[in-house]
């Protein structure tokens, strides 16, 4: 086998080595996007759960005292965050429909 050939198979596989290792790298980042994604949606989860708890105690409770008012401010700080998630996952959801991800 000639230098020229040992080269140019060289080449082509440095450049079969570069397109598998763009591919992967994009397949990586489609996966780390998917997992923000789904981490997001089980906070959104989370924070409904939370103020459904809250809610739950403060009516079970009865008395318009310390814990009720504690309850309604347990659930007022996680629907502010419930609100957070879902204004990013919004913009999650619109990248994935347009499959910018």
């Amino acid at each position: 086998m000639s230098t020229e050939t040992i080269s140019i198979i060289a080449v082509l596989v440095a450049g079969l080595s570069a397109l598998y290792a763009r591919w992967a790298a994009k397949e990586a980042k489609k996966a780390n996007e998917l997992n923000r994604f789904k981490a997001l949606l089980d906070l959104k989860n989370g924070y409904l759960s939370e103020m459904d708890n809250q809610i739950r105690a403060a009516n079970e409770w009865g008395k318009d005292d310390g814990f009720t008012k504690a309850c309604r401010e347990k659930f007022a700080d996680a629907d502010t965050k419930y609100r957070e998630v879902c204004k990013e996952l919004d913009v999650y959801h619109l990248r994935l429909v347009k499959n910018e991800i």
